[in-house]
């Protein structure tokens, strides 16, 4: 009976080593053909639970994942399903640093993740109006005057964190200048600044695109005319002027319009006659008036005198 016994136990024994050798090699076996795999991934990073009365800078918008498992649980990764994230739950206005949270496919591991800490800086939520103004690019010519600037809109909403938008002054609207003559409309995208004109970027403007109707007038004019020599005084009875002279015979003559529109003739200073019995000839100042200008500033004036003969028409008394 007892050598039965022995038999039958040693029969199970060997099944029992026989069992543990196939499971051992099917293990064996499955390692090969499913072995364990590395692989790196990018993974977008999202914010979950902020406050609506704050804003968060500073926030990686991807981390690197390092990640292993079996090559088949690897292969049957969605890439575009991995997601990692930070909880905003429980943060207040300041300077924190988070963990970012990351969870693997079933079956996976996480080897490392690069950031896996964050500093990140919370603020209040802020909204505040200010100002358009435009900021002009280069210069109109010297003739042309800027008569007024228009912004569409006037004001606009500044957005962001409090620190932020408190510092912002004003909004500018840059438009360019060079050569311009004439009323124009010229559209941009809008810039915040401080009280120091420094731009300053991490806010939202809106709207964000502005418009500038600016309105131009020509401050001066220019005409040519004619320059008269004013001589003044009177020559003897037997002298008499025969010709007078002018070099150049016109002057060119700037200014306003209204200052100038109506003018025909420049004259020049005071040309005194009295008691002159040769010709006169000399360089004479034109005279300007306080609010437009003459070029040349002097001409060359000569004064033909003779003496009067009976029956001489072409001479003349001044």
């Amino acid at each position: 009976m007892m050598q039965f016994f022995h038999k039958i136990q040693g029969h199970w024994m060997a099944k029992i080593l026989s069992l543990l050798g196939a499971i051992l090699l099917w293990f064996f076996v499955m390692k090969e053909q499913n072995p364990i795999v590395d692989i790196n991934y990018t993974v977008p990073v999202q914010v979950q639970n902020l406050n609506s009365q704050y804003v968060v800078d500073n926030i990686p918008s991807e981390v690197h994942v390092h990640l292993r498992g079996p090559r088949n649980s690897i292969l049957a990764i969605n890439q575009s399903a991995l997601k990692a994230h930070l909880d905003m739950g429980d943060v207040s206005p300041g300077q924190q640093s988070l963990p970012i949270l990351f969870t693997p496919p079933a079956g996976i591991t996480v080897v490392s993740m690069t950031p896996d800490t964050v500093n990140v800086n919370v603020d209040e939520y802020m909204l505040k109006e200010v100002p358009v103004e435009v900021q002009q690019l280069g210069k109109v010519p010297d003739d042309i005057a800027i008569k007024s600037v228009n912004t569409v809109p006037k004001v606009v909403t500044i957005s962001g964190a409090k620190q932020e938008v408190d510092s912002v002054a004003h909004v500018i609207l840059r438009i360019k200048m060079n050569d311009r003559r004439s009323n124009f409309t010229a559209s941009g995208m809008m810039v915040a600044v401080d009280g120091a004109g420094k731009t300053v970027d991490n806010v939202t403007i809106t709207p964000r695109q502005g418009q500038a109707q600016i309105e131009l007038e020509q401050i001066r004019f220019e005409k040519n005319l004619p320059v008269v020599a004013n001589v003044t005084g009177s020559l003897g009875n037997e002298y008499a002027i025969k010709s007078i002279t002018v070099e150049p015979q016109q002057v060119l003559v700037s200014g306003k319009e209204g200052d100038i529109k109506n003018l025909s003739e420049i004259r020049t200073v005071d040309i005194p006659l009295n008691g002159q019995i040769a010709n006169l000839e000399g360089d004479y100042d034109v005279v300007a008036g306080d609010t437009y200008a003459v070029t040349p500033t002097k001409v060359h004036v000569i004064v033909e005198i003779v003496k009067k003969y009976l029956g001489d028409t072409n001479a003349k008394n001044n």
